[in-house]
């Protein structure tokens, strides 16, 4: 009797030999996988290099990092964005500031993309069940996934340490600084990889990591800004106590993240080996029998496939709204006993910094919901490549009307985070801050030229469409660290959100709105052009 024979007979699984088929699955993943990896590798590392670059010439004497470091520390409030600024008296510490929100969210939405895209989604879309169809182990795609995942991710922390030491850096701080990086984008690829064997979804992964991300920078904010233990529980405040360039640097915080790593990577790995190909441990709701008239039709469709990451990504926007507007009185209490950090938030004046702080908040508000359109524009590509465009597009289906379909759905979700955020924003910060709705109103163009750039890309180059996130990547990179960094004016006119102006400090443009809503259309036109053009699969 054989073994699989036996093991049909008592109910057990037929033992797999371990790492079966890794090196054909991670050979697999480098050759139709590679370039979203070595973007978000090349992009971060180029960014933060030219971050620390402006930065030297900035603050290049220890006078200029002294003044630096009395107006960040000087008010626990300030700490709610970019977190404590430990050892912002050193080139190395200021650039961690900096850099901190845009590190705060890009490095964990490295990982927990990198992850899900390798693995829940090909299951998703049939393909993972034609690599086990040739004797490819279960846990072996996972495995692939994290393993070229976490090297990513550490050659992103190697890139900024070397940075780092290239300038002048301690290079014992230069290398915790580059391992607290990677570990905190390990976190999240460790929480794709167990929470893909509790959803089916890749966009369930997504949404989840994304809620995660949010209660992280939220519980990490509260914690700074308070001061009491409610940063220890976010994986933000992990990489950030690990203070590399202060006196009193640390090693165990970087050691609790790891632990945390290896069990999410060990519990999720010994989950995939208890479930079906294509399941999940948390059980789906079954459906009816029949696809009502409303749910097989394509608008039904479109509504299915995104409203679980469109969700997530309204609630985010909802929390940062209703969090941050609460620390309205803070930041101006901390602006009144030192008038200096008003330039923080780009404000001319004391008095203006509720406004200039409300219209930070709302920009961060605007990328959550460009970030909502981006992930839901890049799901026309995977029905693509999964296989499922072909029999939809054979039924009574027009091109162009499924196209439009989807991406208006997409708009809609992306639309209604924005405007929950800042209504979120208004009901906290109340009448301190005035034009809050109209402020948030003014960045819908914007929001919908990420949708208009996302149908060029997938009408006309289906294959780089990922490059919607650079797009994204470029507008926070602009916008944050523009002034910085000295960007001339053409290159800040590139980012759709600059394009608004500093709304609600100074009043909405119309030029402006028209503008960005005619670059919307025209590149949405052009990609459904494209796209009735075009073969299918391509």
């Amino acid at each position: 009797m054989t073994a699989t024979t036996e093991a049909r007979e008592t109910g057990a699984r037929p033992a797999e030999p371990a790492g079966s088929g890794f090196g054909a699955v991670l050979r697999v993943q480098l050759r139709t996988g590679w370039k979203a990896p070595v973007i978000w590798v090349l992009a971060l590392v180029g960014g933060y290099a030219a971050t620390v670059a402006a930065l030297d010439t900035t603050y290049g004497t220890p006078e200029q990092l002294a003044t630096y470091e009395q107006t960040v520390g000087s008010d626990p409030a300030m700490a709610a964005i970019n977190g404590t600024p430990y050892g912002a008296d050193t080139l190395g510490g200021v650039a961690a500031n900096e850099f901190g929100f845009i590190a705060a969210i890009a490095i964990p939405l490295m990982g927990l993309f990198l992850v899900a895209r390798q693995t829940r989604a090909p299951e998703e879309s049939g393909l993972l069940e034609l690599l086990r169809s040739r004797g490819v182990g279960r846990r072996a795609p996972w495995t692939a996934a994290v393993v070229v995942t976490v090297v990513a991710l550490a050659l992103v922390g190697t890139g900024m340490a070397l940075v780092l030491i290239a300038y002048g850096e301690p290079a014992d701080a230069a290398w915790l600084y580059g391992a607290s990086i990677a570990t905190l984008g390990g976190v999240f690829a460790g929480l794709a990889t167990f929470v893909g064997q509790l959803v089916r979804r890749a966009a369930g992964v997504t949404a989840v990591g994304i809620i995660v991300l949010g209660g992280a920078y939220l519980t990490r904010a509260i914690g700074d800004v308070r001061d009491n233990a409610w940063k220890w529980l976010s994986p933000l405040a992990w990489q950030q106590e690990t203070r590399p360039f202060a006196d009193d640097s640390r090693v165990w915080p970087l050691l609790l993240a790891l632990a945390v790593v290896i069990v999410l990577v060990v519990a999720g790995l010994v989950l995939v080996g208890s479930r079906d190909l294509g399941s999940a441990m948390v059980a789906s709701r079954p459906g009816p029998r029949r696809a009502s008239r409303f749910g097989a039709s394509t608008l039904g469709l479109a509504l299915r496939a995104h409203a679980p990451a469109g969700l997530g990504w309204i609630a985010g926007a909802a929390v940062v709204g209703v969090v941050f507007g609460a620390f309205t009185d803070d930041i101006a209490d901390a602006v009144a006993a030192n008038p200096a950090l008003a330039g923080m938030f780009g404000a001319d004046a004391a008095d203006q910094v509720n406004e200039s702080y409300a219209g930070f908040t709302l920009l961060l508000i605007a990328f959550m919901a460009m970030g909502c359109l981006a992930q839901s524009m890049l799901r026309l590509h995977g029905e693509e490549t999964g296989g499922r465009l072909e029999p939809t597009l054979a039924r009574a289906s027009h091109r162009v009307g499924w196209m439009t379909t989807h991406a208006v759905t997409a708009a809609v979700f992306a639309c209604i985070a924005l405007l929950v955020g800042g209504a979120g924003l208004a009901w906290t910060a109340g009448d301190r801050v005035d034009g809050v709705l109209a402020a948030t109103a003014a960045y819908l163009p914007a929001v919908l030229v990420i949708g208009g750039l996302g149908m060029l890309l997938f009408g006309l180059v289906p294959g780089w469409s990922s490059l919607i996130w650079l797009v994204l990547a470029y507008a926070v990179f602009a916008d944050l660290l523009g002034s910085t960094l000295s960007l001339p004016d053409w290159a800040l006119a590139l980012s759709p959100t600059h394009v608004v102006g500093d709304v609600p400090v100074d009043d909405v443009d119309a030029a402006a709105e028209l503008w960005l809503s005619v670059v919307a259309l025209g590149t949405a036109a052009v990609g459904a052009i494209g796209f009735r053009l075009r073969d299918v699969p391509r």
